[in-house]
């Protein structure tokens, strides 16, 4: 009879895959006005796919950095996505770290809309992607960098019994 018991344990491979850091931050505050144009978003007004959003650099969507499922806390639609390791991923993060990209910025179609006075209402509309920005339009608008969780470098550890 062996008195010996071996026990592996390992980590889920979705944590063990390496990430440089995760990018949080809140794309819009439903309710709040625009600082660089006349426009407002009621609560509520937008949906976007359920696969979530393609995040790029400054609206340039050949320079893609991750996809993140925004998701609302309060009046504030929010991301929080792992970055992949790539150079581009590694790069965002540094510029956000830098203070070059300070906030998010939205691509919507609007599919209902109203005017009082000169201010432009969206009731209705669809989120379609979102880009890392130097400065956003809706001052409530912000991203930040959250670190990484470590992994051990082992993927698996022994314990005799």
């Amino acid at each position: 009879m062996n008195d010996s018991l071996l026990l592996e344990i390992r980590a889920a491979e979705d944590v063990t895959r390496q990430s440089p850091g995760r990018i949080v931050g809140t794309i819009l505050n439903y309710n709040e006005r625009a600082r660089d144009r006349n426009e407002m978003f009621l609560d509520g007004a937008l949906r976007w796919p359920e696969s979530g959003l393609v995040i790029n650099e400054q609206h340039n969507r050949q320079a893609p950095v991750v996809r993140a499922v925004p998701f609302l806390d309060g009046k504030a639609i929010k991301i929080d996505a792992k970055v992949p390791d790539t150079q581009r991923g590694r790069d965002a993060l540094t510029n956000i770290r830098e203070g070059v990209y300070t906030g998010l910025s939205m691509e919507f179609g609007a599919e209902q809309e109203e005017y009082r006075g000169s201010l432009r209402i969206i009731r209705k509309g669809f989120l379609g992607a979102a880009a890392l920005v130097d400065v956003a339009s809706y001052g409530g608008s912000v991203v930040e960098v959250r670190e990484r969780i470590e992994v051990p470098d082992y993927l698996s550890a022994y314990l005799w019994l």
